[in-house]
């Protein structure tokens, strides 16, 4: 067949394309993870091969095949033309059903089929009777003719254009959808329908009608493969790209080939040597066209988003931020993406988003929220799936995106999680892979930092944690110089030192995380746990009996667990000193319960205190993550966590706000019998009580102590008794100032950080109203930025472990 026209090759080329999409829509579908409603995918697949069809149908017009059969063909090939088109529309009215419908299972509505059957019956009909929609063409050469339409053509134009219009009606619907991605989706329809819509009525209704002008009849068959692509583009992908973006790249690509195909048209039409030009100017083409494309890119990206660098090439700029600072990196890409900063999170992988972490090994992408929105949507046997888990999890968290950053051996070691835009707008395939590129390039950074902060952390852990041991051990020797003469000298003794055993095996901890060494297996022992965990409550240094008394423990079920005894001490000293720290009221209380089970073995570790709010639940094993507690370091729980899983086991935190927190630590069986037990000897019960020092009458000066630590203010106590003060003893910030307000105060010992409020809040209050009152901070700190913020509210400070020589000195320089 011989093809006449170059309008042959375009309309051939475009139903080509066409097909070679449905072909790969195809694939895609049966190939794709989550599967989505396949009435949607057929009556899709059904409209392209109509539109083929009609193209093929268009293209028999611009080839001299026209002039070959004559007019009898051509009226039968117009009449095909319309069928095919007619049909085209009618299968697009169909999935825009699909998509639009509120129906579990998508299905149409009787009146939508009844409609589809009457208007497809009455366009048969009318192209089936002759002489009704074509009388004849006139031909006069390939691309050149004229089509005389019979009176009832309107009628069935009319009736195809309905589906046209009920089908935008449809995509409308969509914008109204309680399913973001609904309304993104919508967006790229309607432009591939407007587009395809405009250019029919233009070329075979106005023109023709008007002008009796068939020439530019084969320009909708050409941009009909705008909508038909945009339309498989946004049921085959569920991550799209913006339409500003696509239309950077469109607009980019079209301004470099304007520069390189305009002199070629011009020297076309002189008399020049044009085969010697044009070779000449394909070589510049493959020399110039990249640096031309960086040129056009840079105008494109002015034009549409005013600016030299789009959104993505400042996201990938942000790779450099990383190098200094990971938040402050994160914070410009919250500015970027217009999500609120404080809640675009970068967390390293924990037990907490263990439920997300198949999803991200099995795609190696991300999770979104709105595609999984959509996916279920679509498809409702999903609804009891592993994916609804997710899906219900990430909506329960206010997460919109979640993205992985592997480490070492492929493995996820962080996760960015983000919240919704301020905007409402979906994340965009291109943002996703930016951020992507970002956080591979980054992540040896990322991990680096995280490195820097654990060691930059090390010196306020151990100024905090070993705060209170070392008091202990300054109280019970003074103590020891207090009862030389009495008979309880070898307790005090006793309680020395095993604050001394405790502060250097915490020391041992801290070093061993500051090296980033792995936990020493080889000094792991078997132990009975009731009595390990009996042995260390009774070591623990409560701060009074009352506190002793709400301690329940409930050791029946004994198993034997294969554990470093002094970390295991670690973790339930942690677990209490965390649950005490809490404690609102006298009938919180603990209850420690063991458990054994077929192939594992349980602690619970319960208590009735506040409980833990659902946001800050999924960070408590975070590095460096604290709430609500002043002075703490953010290693221990993320520490005990690293221990359990050393131990072979695991711990899990639940918690209801208000009701109660309760950790579950799980230990593997253990066959083997109890090999050691913890040296008793050293590990001495202590049943005496710390009684309050008796407070004079006849005193001269009153000393307010405020410390939420009671062997601090007990400690103070011990070494300023007998000097004719009264002291009085606060928790926390807020009781001082209510002290302050009903008492005369001659001077303020104020620890610097207290829970409910701290030492300088407290203190830049009371300066307000008591500017005379002289204040000295008591703090474990000896960060510039602490203490330049201690010395611009107060009067002085003292670093602890407190000297009894220093706080004499302050004594007499005040009072």
């Amino acid at each position: 067949m011989h093809l006449a026209l170059p309008k042959v090759y375009l309309l051939l080329l475009t139903s080509a394309t066409i097909l070679l999409w449905v072909g790969f829509f195809v694939r895609s579908h049966y190939k794709e993870r989550t599967k989505v409603n396949t009435k949607i995918y057929f009556s899709y697949v059904l409209y392209a091969v109509f539109i083929v069809l009609w193209i093929l149908s268009n293209a028999y017009f611009q080839s001299s095949l026209l002039i070959k059969f004559g007019e009898n063909i051509a009226i039968v090939m117009a009449i095909i033309a319309n069928m095919t088109s007619y049909l085209a529309f009618a299968f697009a009215y169909v999935f825009s059903c699909h998509l639009a419908s509120k129906a579990q299972d998508k299905r149409l509505n009787p009146w939508q089929l009844w409609l589809i059957a009457i208007t497809t019956a009455i366009a048969i009909t009318l192209n089936m009777i002759p002489n009704q929609t074509v009388i004849g063409v006139d031909i006069i050469a390939p691309s050149v003719f004229t089509i005389k339409f019979g009176p009832l053509a309107p009628l069935f134009f009319l009736n195809a254009f309905l589906f046209i219009i009920l089908t935008i009606i449809n995509f409308f619907k969509l914008r109204k959808s309680s399913i973001r991605l609904n309304k993104e989706k919508s967006v790229y329809l309607l432009v591939g329908i407007f587009t395809y819509m405009f250019s029919t009525i233009a070329s075979q209704i106005v023109i023709p009608m008007i002008w009796n002008d068939f020439s530019y009849t084969w320009l909708p068959p050409t941009l009909s493969i705008t909508e038909a692509l945009l339309i498989g583009y946004t049921l085959t992908y569920h991550r799209l790209y913006s339409l500003k973006y696509i239309f950077y790249w469109m607009l980019a690509y079209a301004m470099n080939a304007a520069i390189y195909l305009t002199p070629i048209l011009i020297l076309y039409t002189t008399d020049l040597t044009f085969n010697l030009l044009f070779i000449g100017f394909g070589i510049s083409i493959g020399l110039l066209w990249k640096r031309t494309l960086n040129k056009t890119k840079i105008l494109s990206s002015l034009l549409i988003y005013r600016s030299k660098k789009t959104s993505v090439e400042k996201i990938y700029d942000i790779a450099d931020e990383f190098k200094y600072s990971s938040q402050k990196a994160i914070t410009k890409l919250a500015e970027l993406l217009d999500t609120p900063q404080e809640e675009l999170l970068l967390v390293g992988k924990n037990t907490n988003y263990n439920i997300f972490i198949p999803h991200l090994n099995h795609s190696n992408s991300a999770l979104v929220k709105d595609e999984l929105d959509y996916q279920l949507h679509y498809a409702p046997e999903l609804k009891n799936s592993a994916l609804h888990q997710v899906q219900k999890e990430m909506h329960t968290h206010n997460t919109a995106l979640i993205l992985p950053i592997f480490g070492e051996n492929k493995l996820i070691s962080h996760l960015l999680i983000s919240p919704d835009k301020r905007n409402g707008s979906t994340f965009s395939n291109e943002e996703i892979s930016a951020i992507q590129w970002v956080l591979t390039k980054v992540q040896g950074y990322i991990e680096s930092e995280r490195k820097v902060q654990q060691s930059q952390a090390l010196a306020n852990s151990i100024a905090h944690e070993m705060r209170n041991p070392l008091s202990q051990l300054q109280y019970h020797f003074e103590r020891i110089g207090a009862h030389s003469k009495e008979t309880n000298i070898d307790n005090e003794l006793r309680q020395g030192k095993l604050a001394i055993q405790r502060g250097a095996q915490l020391i041992d901890i801290i070093l061993s995380e500051a090296k980033n060494s792995e936990i020493n297996n080889s000094l792991f022992r078997n132990y009975s746990i009731s009595a390990l965990t009996k042995q260390f409550i009774d070591e623990y240094a409560f701060e009074s009996d009352a506190v002793r008394d709400r301690i329940n423990i409930d050791l029946k079920q004994d198993f034997t667990i294969h554990v470093n005894d002094t970390l295991y001490g670690f973790i339930l000293f942690n677990l209490l000193r965390n649950a005490i720290h809490y404690f609102e009221d006298s009938s919180s209380t603990i209850l420690i319960k063991l458990t054994q089970g077929n192939t594992s073995n349980t602690l619970s570790f319960r208590d009735s205190g506040p409980g833990i709010d659902s946001s800050v639940l999924p960070h408590i094993f975070d590095d460096f993550f604290t709430h609500n507690k002043e002075g703490g370091s953010g290693l221990g729980l993320s520490y005990c966590l690293r221990v359990m899983h050393s131990f072979g086991g695991n711990i899990a935190c639940y918690s209801q706000k208000g009701e109660f927190t309760e950790f579950v630590l799980s230990f593997p069986s253990v066959k083997d019998n109890i090999e050691y037990t913890i040296n008793t000897t050293a590990l001495t019960e202590n049943k005496n009580t710390l009684k309050s020092l008796n407070v004079g009458n006849n005193t001269i000066k009153t000393i307010l102590v405020v410390d939420d630590k009671k062997i601090q203010r007990m400690l103070i106590q011990t070494f300023i008794a007998g000097d004719n003060l009264t002291i009085i003893e606060a928790e926390n910030g807020l009781e001082a100032i209510d002290i302050v307000s009903n008492t005369h105060i001659d001077l303020i010992f104020m620890d610097s950080r207290m829970p409910v409020m701290n030492g300088v809040d407290a203190a830049t209050q009371i300066k307000r109203t008591h500017p005379l009152i002289p204040i000295v901070a008591l703090t474990g700190e000896s960060s510039e930025e602490e203490l330049a913020k201690i010395i611009a509210i107060m009067d002085g400070y003292l670093t602890k472990p407190i000297i009894k020589s220093q706080l004499v000195e302050t004594l007499e320089q005040w009072i």
